[in-house]
């Protein structure tokens, strides 16, 4: 049996400062949060008792993963990559949840170290994963991968391996939806507000930060014959165009009309109306504490609703793009 690799980043814990402060908002830690390698990727401890093992992970020649940072169009590409590769087997979306066909690796790292584990929904959508890092080897080829680790925290051979698709959203947009996500699965009371999320946020203490280096890990590698990197704003700006895309990548060939059929079918109106994704608090029809939230590009200006945190926003936007030639697209 081939040595394993180690994973060759240093994992550090977070200052005690650092520390103290989000345990005011992540609450069911014990252990010191973690920083992961040059860019210091926030993480739970639980990650580090695991990031050798998801970086020595055997990647398939027909695996097909989708990594993203959270929040930026996951669930929408997962859907539409698993029907294209499937041959638009709309029967088998329906009967089998996308946390069944997909497996979510680091899922299980991110586990609270004090409330008990719920037992699973009796609605098994709801569940977000059934298959991780640790029997990801016994699932049957193809496999479906979701991840939102970057790829240097993958394995080293993933790209020159198996096929890689990555979606990118506005940072900003992003921080909105991944506040209302942090109250959805309980990792934050319901009252903090946006306004403390963002001070976290444009700080790199929330669970998956810093958001430019991982997004910019991915760009770096657009070009290589097994990556498809895609914007949420493209999706949501010509659908039909990134369908012709993913469907070129898998070698696939629909006609207009399959294509225009599936584009119905991923719009996001329907996808929120879908059972599979139709949790939270749903009681509520005014409530953005659910999985399925808005779909909107450039929301983000509704939420920073003070001048300062407007000028912090567009600062911290312009910091990181002025040294990247990685821009997002314009939506009207």
């Amino acid at each position: 049996m081939a040595e394993k690799a180690t994973i060759p980043y240093e994992i550090k814990n977070v200052t005690e400062e650092e520390d103290k402060l989000v345990k005011k908002y992540y609450k069911d830690y014990v252990r010191p949060f973690i920083r992961v390698g040059p860019h210091g990727y926030f993480w739970m401890a639980g990650f580090g008792d695991h990031a050798g093992d998801i970086y020595n992970l055997e990647v398939r020649p027909d695996d097909i993963w989708v990594v993203s940072f959270s929040r930026s169009g996951t669930t929408w590409l997962q859907e539409l990559v698993w029907l294209i590769a499937n041959n638009l087997d709309y029967e088998g979306a329906a009967t089998t949840p996308l946390t069944k066909r997909y497996a979510f690796i680091e899922y299980p790292t991110q586990t609270s170290e004090i409330r008990k584990e719920q037992p699973p929904s009796v609605n098994s959508n709801h569940r977000a994963t059934f298959d991780d890092f640790r029997n990801l080897h016994n699932l049957t080829s193809p496999r479906f991968v979701k991840t939102h680790l970057p790829l240097s925290l993958l394995p080293p051979k993933l790209l020159d391996t198996a096929k890689v698709l990555y979606i990118a959203r506005d940072p900003r947009d992003v921080a909105v939806s991944f506040h209302f996500m942090h109250k959805l699965f309980r990792y934050f009371d319901e009252g903090v507000t946006f306004e403390e999320f963002w001070d976290l946020f444009k700080k790199d203490l929330l669970l998956h930060l810093p958001i430019f280096p991982h997004i910019e890990e991915a760009w770096a590698k657009r070009d290589h014959k097994n990556m498809m990197f895609l914007f949420y704003e493209e999706m949501q700006k010509n659908l039909q165009s990134v369908i012709d895309k993913v469907s070129k990548f898998f070698g696939k060939d629909y006609t207009t009309e399959q294509k225009e059929k599936l584009a119905e079918y991923l719009s996001f109106e329907n996808m929120k109306k879908s059972s599979g994704f139709k949790f939270g608090k749903s009681e509520n029809k005014d409530s953005e504490i659910t999985f399925m939230r808005k779909g909107k590009s450039g929301n983000w200006i509704n939420y920073f609703n003070t001048d300062k945190m407007k000028k912090e926003a567009e600062e911290y936007f312009e910091k990181h793009m002025k040294n990247t030639d990685l821009r997002f697209p314009e939506i009207n």
